[in-house]
C-alpha cells in the first residue's frame, strides 16, 4: 500500500513539474514593454537544497523540485512554507542553492515597488496560509505577477493597501 502512495506522490510531482515547464515557456505577450515600465522576472531556487540542513555533504538530486519567487526592481519576493513572506535584495539561500532568474522577463509593469511590497505584506491575510497544493510559492509568484501585469495605470489593488504587514523585509539591511 505504501508503494502505491509513493507512486501517486511521484506522479503528482511529475505533473506539477510539467505544468511549471508549460507555463515557463509562455512569452510575455500579455504584459508587453511600454514606456515607463520595468521588467519583472520569475525565478527558482532548488527546494530540496533549501530544506536541507546547512552542513551536509555535497550531493546531486535525481529530480528537482523548485521554489518559485518573483523579482522586480531589484527585490526578491518569496512565500515560504511557514506562510511568511520574505522581501530581500538577494535571492533566498542563493549563496548555497542552485537557481536564478529566468532568461527573459515575464512581463513589464509600472506598479510601484511600494505597492508590490504591500501586496507581499498582505498576501497571507488575503489568500490564507501556505498549502502545498493550493497556496504555495508558485501561486504567490503568479498572483504578484497578476498585480504587476493587470494593474491599470500602475494603480495598486485595494487588498495590497491593508495593514496586515505579515512579511519580513530584509531589503533595508545594511542601508
Amino acid at each position: 500500500m505504501q508503494s502505491n502512495t509513493f507512486l501517486w506522490i511521484v506522479a503528482l510531482l511529475f505533473l506539477i513539474e510539467i505544468e511549471a515547464v508549460w507555463w515557463s515557456t509562455r512569452g510575455n505577450e500579455n504584459c508587453p514593454r511600454r514606456n515607463g515600465t520595468d521588467p519583472y522576472y520569475f525565478g527558482t531556487t532548488n527546494l530540496l537544497c533549501m530544506l536541507r540542513e546547512k552542513r551536509e555533504a555535497p550531493r546531486r538530486v535525481q529530480w528537482e523540485i523548485s521554489h518559485r519567487f518573483l523579482y522586480y526592481q531589484g527585490y526578491y519576493f518569496d512565500f515560504l512554507e511557514n506562510s511568511k513572506v520574505e522581501i530581500g535584495r538577494s535571492r533566498l539561500d542563493g549563496h548555497r542553492c542552485a537557481g536564478g532568474l529566468e532568461a527573459s522577463p515575464a512581463g513589464y509593469s509600472n506598479v510601484s515597488i511600494e505597492c508590490l511590497k504591500g501586496c507581499a505584506r498582505n498576501y497571507r491575510c488575503h489568500f490564507g496560509d501556505h498549502n502545498l497544493l493550493f497556496n504555495n510559492c508558485h501561486f504567490f509568484a503568479n498572483r504578484l505577477s497578476s498585480v504587476l501585469c493587470t494593474s491599470k495605470e500602475g494603480l495598486c489593488p485595494s487588498w495590497c493597501l491593508k495593514s496586515c504587514d505579515d512579511a519580513t523585509d530584509y531589503s533595508t539591511e545594511g542601508v
